[in-house]
């Protein structure tokens, strides 16, 4: 492995780090912890341990697989539609290797069921299989159509465009046409005015 590859390695790695980082912060601030049943010596309910698997994988899996599919081209700046699913796979990676490490010395400390422990961490890894990828490759997805910011979300003001100079009198005839006298130009009418006659012409 030449250094560039390497170089490329370790930077899925820490985009995979971050984007579990994320992932398992927006699961825990929603209550979906990825740690809540591990090691308990209570009957779970699979149905429902499957349900907040899911709400953690569209709510934090997703959105931490899209950041890190995001990141990994901002880092590589590439081209390759692949480079934000291999990001978000190297997302499930970290998750995988983490939360083994996490679940067995959590059961092991609490002195919990390593079966139990062992089956919630595999229903979880399932569906962090399926979003973290899914994450990525739709930030690939969005990278290559780069969607311009509404006007609305830009926050800027315009000035209003100063008032244009007024317009030249128009060239011509500076007589009245009537009695030959001079003519005025009136700028708020534009118009040309006899004071002899009266009257605008």
């Amino acid at each position: 492995m030449n250094v560039k590859e390497e170089g490329s390695l370790q930077d899925y790695i820490v985009v995979g780090v971050i984007g579990f980082a994320i992932g398992t912060a927006i699961a825990s601030i929603g209550g979906f912890d990825v740690f809540s049943f591990f090691g308990r010596f209570v009957a779970i309910d699979w149905g429902r341990l499957a349900a907040q698997d899911v709400v953690s994988g569209i709510f934090a899996y997703l959105p931490g697989g899209f950041i890190a599919g995001f990141l990994s081209y901002r880092l590589h700046k590439t081209e390759n539609k692949m480079e934000g699913f291999t990001a978000g796979f190297m997302t499930f990676l970290a998750h995988l290797f983490i939360t083994l490490l996490m679940t067995i010395l959590r059961t092991a400390i609490g002195s919990g069921d390593l079966g139990v422990a062992m089956q919630t961490w595999a229903l979880s890894l399932v569906f962090a299989l399926i979003f973290y990828p899914i994450g990525g490759y739709l930030a690939g997805m969005i990278e290559g159509r780069k969607i311009p910011v509404p006007s609305f979300l830009r926050f800027q003001f315009r000035v209003g465009a100063p008032p244009s100079p007024p317009p030249p009198p128009p060239s011509g005839t500076s007589t009245c046409p009537t009695c030959g006298g001079p003519l005025t130009y009136v700028q708020q009418y534009q118009r040309w005015y006899c004071y002899k006659c009266q009257k605008y012409t």
